[in-house]
């Protein structure tokens, strides 16, 4: 709404005909209502109040309301009569015609009673702007933007943690505590099941709890111990991956890099 244009007369005296209508418009309001922003066949509220100081007598005044885009050409016009005995207040509404383009606009009230030289006028700018999904355009990409932008990082969140997941699920196992005899067998098993891991899932530590001599934490797939021939149990193990694809798998193996 264009907030309140506050017009003041005098009536019933010689000096009416000399001051005429006195228009005040208090600035908070005007830098209040510049923000003001409607759509094309839109109804823009216009808050009017008359204030009549000459007396009690009814004093019938002439008010034109007037809409002008930013080449100050009259693209609409209205005029009606309000009776004011004190006072009158109103809230008038002017429909933005249908075809009005975008851009800034001026909104101006002039108030005539009889007598009157001049009449008393205030302008009030707002802004004319399109609407997409019953928003304006401005606030529409600007939201575009900001749920684009929130979309990219979400998805960026979210193949960093899927990344750091994987990489922390598939991870070579370090087996340093484990005598340096029986820790390639411990490292081949751990592979293997990481690599099967990768691919059929928690379903790899399912199938590697139930081969026999082997037992193995079941949360992340870590070779516990090892009772029983591990060159069986790596057999064993691979035999029943490839019975769970269907097919022959091969796995590779880490590499020890040693540094002097």
């Amino acid at each position: 709404m264009i907030t309140m244009k506050l017009l003041k007369f005098i009536s019933n005296s010689a000096l009416a005909a000399l001051i005429g209508l006195i228009l005040l418009a208090p600035t908070s309001y005007l830098e209040a209502a510049s923000s003001s922003k409607v759509a094309p066949d839109e109804l823009l509220p216009i808050s009017v109040q008359l204030s009549n100081f000459g007396g009690t007598a009814r004093v019938d005044v002439s008010v034109k309301y007037s809409l002008l885009n930013s080449t100050g050409v009259e693209i609409y016009a209205a005029v009606e009569t309000v009776a004011v005995e004190t006072s009158a207040s109103y809230v008038k509404t002017i429909q933005i015609p249908a075809n009005a383009s975008s851009g800034s606009y001026t909104e101006v009230t002039a108030v005539t009673y009889p007598g009157q030289v001049a009449p008393a006028t205030t302008r009030v700018p707002f802004t004319v702007e399109k609407k997409i999904f019953g928003v304006f355009l401005s606030d529409f990409y600007l939201y575009s933007g900001i749920a684009v932008v929130m979309s990219l990082l979400l998805i960026l969140i979210g193949r960093m943690l899927i990344k750091r997941r994987r990489v922390s699920r598939f991870s070579d196992l370090d087996y340093d505590n484990i005598p340096s005899d029986q820790r390639p067998f411990y490292e081949i098993l751990s592979d293997t099941i990481m690599q099967m891991r990768a691919r059929v899932g928690d379903d790899a530590i399912f199938i590697a709890q139930n081969i026999s001599g082997l037992k193995i934490d079941a949360k992340t797939g870590r070779v516990l111990s090892v009772t029983e021939s591990p060159a069986k149990i790596i057999a064993n193990l691979v035999s029943a991956y490839e019975v769970t694809l269907g097919k022959k798998v091969s796995f590779s193996l880490r590499r020890d890099v040693s540094t002097k």
